[in-house]
């Protein structure tokens, strides 16, 4: 189940950041997930959000989620661009 997750684009319902959009990086605890943006939160250091503060969106392409898995910097810049369009298709 963990792994499904893995990728999801996410919408921040509750807290301050409130609207803006992260993906699933990995799993902590049934509770909790590490965001990542591509920005300001990347491989070193990841957003927690509890799950229930989160709404799905949409589950992100192949590519991105396995440069998630194996933690390829590159794939930054398709994490950004990828949230940007999907801000603005909202």
């Amino acid at each position: 189940m963990d792994k499904e997750l893995i990728g999801l684009i996410v919408k921040s319902k509750k807290g301050r950041d409130i609207g803006k959009y992260y993906i699933i990086e990995r799993v902590i605890d049934p509770y909790h997930v590490a965001l990542i943006d591509g920005q300001k939160f990347d491989f070193k250091r990841q957003k927690r959000k509890n799950r229930k503060h989160l709404c799905i969106i949409t589950k992100a392409e192949e590519e991105i989620i396995q440069g998630i898995m194996n933690q390829e910097e590159r794939c930054l810049k398709n994490i950004i661009r990828r949230l940007a369009l999907e801000a603005k298709e909202v």
